[in-house]
């Protein structure tokens, strides 16, 4: 892969880089990060990834342009918490009967004159059995301390613990830039990821990111934006 002509394309498009020495680091990350983010990655979001993505194996070509299109389409390198403002209707469609009620729906969705109940939803949810089996959300409240935060959103007890016992403990440290970007390069390594961004598959790293296809178009320009300053 030749980074000195990444350098050098992101140089000629207003990002800086530093010199055109073939060697990635934080400012060429950072560079990078502001490109396919359209300059929303934080300062600092280079250092982060200079300390982190090795952790993670995430070192050749098409590894990082995956990397950061994903990233740039989940959050735009900006640490988030989810949002789960549904509307009765959107939560009746988006989450079964076993997972929260009709009526609960109804007591908690988003109605006119009346914001979503987010902490009512996400106990429901990421609750009961459900949460149980599948998050190992064990405690009352476990389900809204435990939801979805970070670059690539972090869900459940179990995935906080196995991560960062730090994260368990203090849930809000995934909304750090530091924590944020340990989490999501530990989901990518945890996850698997790196073979199928090996195989240049847009569609099956997002399956493994999304846990669907949801924003695969967007994912796919991104993806192609980095691969047009940053050809084979």
């Amino acid at each position: 892969m030749s980074i000195a002509t990444l350098q050098r394309n992101l140089a000629s498009r207003g990002f800086d880089p530093g010199p055109a020495d073939g060697l990635l680091g934080r400012r060429t990350y950072q560079a990078l990060a502001d490109f396919v983010s359209d300059r929303q990655a934080p300062a600092g979001t280079g250092d982060l990834l200079a300390l982190n993505l090795r952790l993670g194996d995430i070192t050749t070509r098409r590894r990082l342009m995956h990397f950061f299109a994903q990233i740039s389409h989940e959050s735009s390198f900006r640490p988030r918490a989810e949002n789960l403002n549904y509307s009765v209707a959107g939560l009746k469609s988006t989450f079964s009967a076993r997972r929260i009620s009709h009526a609960d729906c109804d007591r908690y969705g988003r109605k006119v004159g009346r914001p979503a109940n987010q902490e009512a939803i996400a106990n429901r949810v990421y609750g009961g059995t459900w949460g149980r089996t599948h998050l190992g959300n064990t405690e009352p409240g476990d389900g809204y301390r435990f939801r979805g935060r970070g670059l690539i959103q972090l869900t459940g007890r179990s995935n906080y613990r196995r991560t960062a016992p730090e994260f368990e403990v203090n849930p809000d440290l995934v909304l750090t830039p530091a924590g944020s970007m340990k989490a999501a390069v530990d989901f990518w390594r945890s996850r698997g990821v790196n073979p199928s961004a090996d195989r240049d598959d847009v569609a099956a790293v997002t399956r493994i990111v999304n846990g669907g296809v949801n924003g695969l178009a967007h994912r796919t320009a991104l993806t192609s934006k980095i691969r047009s300053i940053w050809p084979d």
